[in-house]
């Protein structure tokens, strides 16, 4: 789901944003890309991360981790909003799926 792709009012953004906050991540103040799953392209794109972003991830999900362990989550007004939201890792993944892709053809040219 891109959260900002659809317009604010539409039925598409109430449904996103239903979805959104019925998840459990926002409540402990995650992102989206912070709960993709461990693999080889994901650990490159961290690899790749600025980082100060790196940093802000870790806390992230360091914080996250202790939230759910005492089984807390964040006050509401902290929480990650929709339209806050920022898939960072994407255009890095993307990247590095081409560049693996290219390789690929490459190897198969030879």
């Amino acid at each position: 789901m891109a959260g900002a792709a659809a317009k604010k009012g539409s039925l598409m953004y109430k449904i996103q944003r239903f979805c959104y906050y019925k998840s459990y991540f926002p409540s402990l103040g995650l992102w989206r890309d912070d709960m993709r799953r461990e693999s080889a392209v994901l650990r490159e794109a961290l690899t790749r991360l600025p980082r100060a972003d790196l940093e802000a991830r870790n806390f992230r999900i360091a914080r996250a981790v202790v939230l759910n362990n005492a089984k807390m989550t964040l006050p509401r007004d902290q929480w990650t909003e929709l339209d806050d939201d920022r898939l960072y890792l994407d255009p890095i993944i993307k990247k590095i799926e081409k560049e693996i892709k290219e390789k690929e053809d490459y190897a198969k040219s030879r």
